[in-house]
C-alpha cells in the first residue's frame, strides 16, 4: 500500500475521530466538565442505526439521522438528569464526573441486557463499491463518511463563528457569569452544547456502524482515542481538536501499514506524552477562556 493511500485512509479515519472528539471538547469548553458517558452515547446511537435498518428497513442515510437524533436525545437526558441538578446544588467538581462514570456503566449493562453480547453490524449498500483515482482507491462507504464528517465539521465552525447562538456559546465558554449579565440564557446555551456535542457522538456512531461490529463496549476504544485527541489538541480547543484528530488518524494508518496494527496505540499515546511534555496546553495554545 502506497504512502498516499495510507495518508488518505488516515484522513478518513481521522475525520471520524474528529467528529467524536469535538463533542467532548465542546462540552468541556463550555462547562469545563468531561462526560464519561460519551462513549456509550456513540454505542447506543450505533445500535439505534442497526435497529432502524434491520427492524424497520430504513435506508442507511435515515439510519445515520436516527443515530444522530438518539445521541442528541441522550445529551438532553444527561443535562437535565445529572449536570443541571448538580449545578443548582453547587456541588463539588468531582460529583458530575463520578455520575457520568455511573451512567456509562449503566448504559453498557442495559445494552448488554437488551441487545445481547453478540456483535451486530450495519448493512450498507456502499461497502462493496470503490472509487479509483489512479493508484488511490476508496470505498463509496468511506467516501460518504469522509464527506459527511467534513461537512459536519465545517457546519460546526460556521455555527460557532457566524451565528448568534454560536457566539453566545463562545461567550459562555469565556465567562459564564459575564455572559449571564449580558442577557445570555446560560442554561439554554449549556443545553444546546449538550445537544450538539452528543449529536456529534451519535453521528459518529451512525457513520462508524458499517465499518465496525457493534457491541456494548464498541465505544470504549474510540473514546480513548478521542480523549487523546482532545488532550493533544488542547482541552476545549476546537481548532486543535480538528488538527489532532486528523494527525491521529494518519499516525494510526501509517503505523498499521508499515509496522503492525498493535503498535498504533503505542505510537498515538507516545505522541500524547510528548505533547504533554513539550506543549501541555495542546498543539494550538490559546487561553482557556477563549477555546470555543
Amino acid at each position: 500500500m502506497t504512502l498516499l493511500q495510507l495518508v488518505l485512509n488516515g484522513l478518513v479515519q481521522g475525520s471520524l475521530y474528529v467528529i467524536v472528539a469535538l463533542g467532548l471538547t465542546l462540552i468541556f469548553g463550555v462547562l469545563v466538565k468531561i462526560n464519561f458517558a460519551h462513549a456509550e452515547f456513540l454505542m447506543l446511537a450505533a445500535f439505534a442505526g442497526v435497529v432502524s435498518i434491520d427492524t424497520f428497513n430504513l435506508s442507511y442515510g435515515v439510519s445515520v439521522l436516527v443515530a444522530t437524533l438518539v445521541g442528541a436525545s441522550l445529551g438532553v437526558a444527561i443535562e437535565f438528569g445529572i449536570f443541571r441538578p448538580l449545578r443548582k446544588r453547587r456541588t463539588d467538581e468531582l460529583r458530575p464526573l463520578v455520575a457520568t462514570v455511573g451512567v456509562s456503566i449503566l448504559l453498557q449493562n442495559l445494552a448488554l441486557l437488551y441487545f445481547g453480547p453478540n456483535p451486530r453490524q450495519y448493512q450498507s449498500p456502499y461497502m462493496q463499491k470503490t472509487i479509483e483515482l489512479g493508484e488511490l482507491y476508496l470505498s463509496y462507504q468511506r467516501a460518504i463518511v469522509f464527506v459527511v464528517a467534513v461537512a459536519a465539521i465545517c457546519a460546526l465552525f460556521v455555527f460557532l463563528r457566524r451565528t448568534a447562538p454560536g457566539r453566545a456559546m463562545r461567550a459562555v465558554s469565556q465567562d459564564s457569569d459575564a455572559a449571564s449579565l449580558m442577557g445570555i440564557n446560560v442554561s439554554r446555551i449549556v443545553l444546546m452544547t449538550f445537544v450538539i456535542g452528543s449529536a456529534l457522538a451519535g453521528l459518529g456512531g451512525g457513520l462508524l456502524g458499517p465499518m465496525l461490529v457493534i457491541e456494548p463496549t464498541v465505544g470504549a476504544n474510540i473514546i480513548v482515542l478521542s480523549f487523546a485527541i482532545v488532550v493533544i489538541g488542547g482541552f476545549g480547543n476546537v481548532n486543535g481538536t480538528v488538527i489532532a484528530g486528523l494527525l491521529v488518524g494518519i499516525i494510526e494508518s501509517l503505523v498499521t501499514g508499515y509496522l503492525e496494527a498493535g503498535l498504533s496505540s503505542l505510537a498515538i499515546f507516545g505522541v500524547l506524552l510528548l505533547t504533554l511534555a513539550v506543549r501541555p496546553t495542546g498543539l494550538i495554545a490559546e487561553r482557556v477562556e477563549q477555546n470555543v
